[in-house]
């Protein structure tokens, strides 16, 4: 018994000592500010960047907004400025590239994206490398079939060519998202920097007309960032629009062309309240007025 009575006084202590390393060990986690560039190029002619800026602790990342960043192109230097920028709720900030720099960014074929925090001392926050890039996409239809062609360049000595290996998604744009166009999920571009794609989906919707988006999309790539490529094609199935639907008399119709039953009793219901307040008003002047004629 008293062996039973020594084993639960010593379990509290126990515990203290199995709890106390693991509260040590948290403690001793350092949180490291994480500061993220990213280069988007869409339709070879909208060009921006998005900061991403987060606090990381353990493996818990939170974003960190209202966090004030300057944006320069290949050096921190006053004509190489590209704009000021403030993180959202999301830990995100958006610019695009000013016109003013678009000499210093056609002259060479490889620019670096420089991210620098503002405070009581400026640092350098982010940088990222990006070897200038375009990416274009052409249909065609042959014996029936329709194929997707999409081509990556890069510029190189002064000159246009093929980027290879390149990873990208070729599909058809969605509201969720790019359906794929053929039976992968994403393609790499050969030797010519080109990929070929069989469209197998067939009979999706499009618009009124049947038109639909193609888009050819490359992800964080470590050389050319992320591009985008977009073209509108009559390959979709015509969207119907039937107002005939809306014109019969249902439910969730509007007021106007709501059942009749309902509106008889719709309409007997206020004319019985009304007439009843009418009928009550009438006979408090009658009585009124009989009370005043027999004084």
């Amino acid at each position: 018994m008293k062996k039973n009575k020594f084993s639960f006084l010593l379990l509290p202590l126990v515990f203290a000592l199995l709890t106390n390393p693991l509260a040590a060990q948290e403690d001793s986690v350092v949180a490291k500010e994480l500061v993220k560039l990213k280069y988007f190029n869409d339709n070879n002619g909208v060009q921006f960047l998005i900061l991403e800026n987060s606090l990381k602790t353990g493996k818990k990342i939170e974003p960190l907004n209202n966090k004030v960043f300057q944006l320069y192109l290949d050096s921190n230097k006053t004509e190489n400025f590209i704009a000021t920028v403030t993180t959202d709720k999301t830990g995100k900030a958006k610019s695009f590239l000013p016109p003013s720099l678009k000499a210093a960014w056609e002259a060479s074929p490889l620019h670096k994206f420089i991210a620098v925090a503002t405070g009581k001392e400026e640092e350098t926050a982010a940088e990222l490398e990006i070897l200038k890039s375009k990416i274009k996409i052409d249909t065609a239809i042959e014996e029936g079939t329709r194929r997707i062609t999409v081509q990556v360049m890069k510029y190189e000595n002064s000159e246009w060519v093929p980027a290879n290996e390149v990873e990208m998604k070729v599909g058809i744009q969605r509201m969720g998202g790019i359906l794929s166009a053929g039976d992968e999920e994403t393609y790499t571009t050969d030797s010519s920097g080109t990929v070929n794609v069989e469209l197998t989906k067939d009979s999706l919707p499009g618009d009124e007309k049947g038109n639909m988006v193609l888009v050819a999309k490359v992800e964080d790539n470590d050389q050319y960032g992320n591009l985008l490529v977009q073209k509108t094609v009559p390959w979709g199935v015509a969207l119907k629009t039937d107002n005939s639907f809306f014109d019969q008399r249902t439910l969730w119709t509007t007021r106007f062309r709501a059942p009749v039953w309902l509106l008889f009793m719709a309409y007997s219901i206020t004319i019985g309240v009304w007439g009843t307040i009418i009928y009550l008003v009438l006979q408090i002047i009658r009585i009124k007025r009989i009370g005043t004629a027999a004084s």
